[in-house]
């Protein structure tokens, strides 16, 4: 920590990259203080473009550096272990792009990386901090929905080819893991299951529907949930248009429909609260480039991850809450490919985690 400020130490300089860096510099309290690029040219523009006083092309000289506080590991998908592990060996706090890795197996070696080196590990999951996802938790833990019988997450989008030609990870199974599922969908999935969850078992099928690429551009799963609700996962990256993503809970006493992403609130009627059914200015479709979604709730996020640190408390999105998502989708794919119904809470306890 310099000057009171927590200081940052960004790896991964593309999209989300950027976004870490745009959300820092309007933090209070914090600072992004160096970036680590192995393309030293890319590292300075970079650095420039955001005002970042140091630039890397070593990784261990970041973590050797005594200033950085926290490393943010916003790198394809398939190398979060990879940087996020040395990070919390060297002492350092860690804050990792969604999803937390390309596998159950691989995302549990970072979260004992963290714990046992008793460092903060947070998890880019920002929809939980808008007001729609908080106020329907509340509501549901408070009963008011009453017993849950349907709960689904609906996620059909568009990605133009150039979306997944313009980035080498992109599409792979190597590094980006997964297609729409791993990437889009990880934010709604996460979403269903803080709210309905936990996540008993799926039933899937996936394809590759439309792009050139390794991994599925559409999938759909049949949720079955501990509580005994049931339920829909569905994501596409290849219906056009794009469509706002939903996350549809409905119980014995109330319903609601839900966007993370826009911090919308499509259909409520619960209790004797004001109902909603379609918002003034209510529209189904959604923009198809990413770049231009809301970051207000990353900076909602970024300020807990803040005052986490300077308070010694775990941050409201863990490491441990960020498995579930995972694996959830590795479920799924594990279903899509062999055909038969996957338990997620077995998948879970395999690897010690609790469901």
């Amino acid at each position: 920590m310099k000057d009171g400020e927590i200081c940052y130490g960004l790896v991964g300089l593309g999209m989300g990259g950027q976004t870490h860096a745009r959300e820092l510099s309007r933090l209070p309290g914090a600072r992004l203080a160096a970036v680590y690029g192995r393309d030293e040219d890319k590292a300075r523009t970079f650095a420039r473009k955001f005002g970042v006083p140091k630039t890397y092309s070593r990784y261990e000289s970041l973590l050797e550096d005594p200033e950085i506080d926290v490393v943010n590991v916003a790198t394809p998908n398939g190398l979060h272990r990879e940087f996020a592990t040395k990070a919390a060996d060297a002492g350092k706090h860690v804050l990792v792009e969604k999803p937390l890795e390309i596998s159950l197996a691989r995302a549990l070696e970072i979260v004992e990386a963290c714990e046992r080196n008793r460092v903060i590990l947070g998890v880019i999951f920002q929809m939980r901090f808008g007001q729609s996802a908080t106020r329907l938790k509340r509501a549901i833990d408070e009963g008011r929905l009453g017993r849950l019988l349907v709960a689904d997450a609906i996620d059909k989008e568009y990605r133009p080819p150039e979306y997944y030609a313009r980035d080498y990870w992109r599409g792979t199974r190597e590094l980006e893991g997964g297609g729409c599922l791993t990437t889009q969908s990880i934010h709604v999935i996460d979403l269903l299951q803080w709210l309905a969850g936990p996540v008993e078992s799926v039933y899937a099928k996936k394809r590759t529907a439309l792009h050139d690429i390794e991994t599925e551009d559409h999938a759909l799963s049949i949720v079955t949930f501990v509580g005994g609700a049931l339920g829909v996962i569905e994501s596409s990256t290849a219906t056009w248009p794009s469509m706002k993503s939903r996350v549809e809970i409905h119980g014995t006493r109330g319903s609601a429909i839900i966007n993370g992403e826009w911090d919308q609130t499509f259909f409520w009627n619960v209790g004797d609260d004001e109902k909603v059914d379609a918002p003034e200015g209510f529209a189904f479709t959604d923009i198809d480039d990413p770049r231009g979604m809301p970051e207000e709730r990353h900076g909602l996020l970024f300020a807990d991850i803040n005052a986490a640190i300077r308070e010694g408390r775990p941050p409201l999105m863990t490491g441990r809450e960020a498995l579930k998502s995972v694996a959830i989708t590795e479920a799924i794919y594990t279903s899509a490919e062999s055909g038969r119904e996957v338990s997620v809470s077995e998948l879970l306890s395999g690897q010690g985690v609790s469901p």
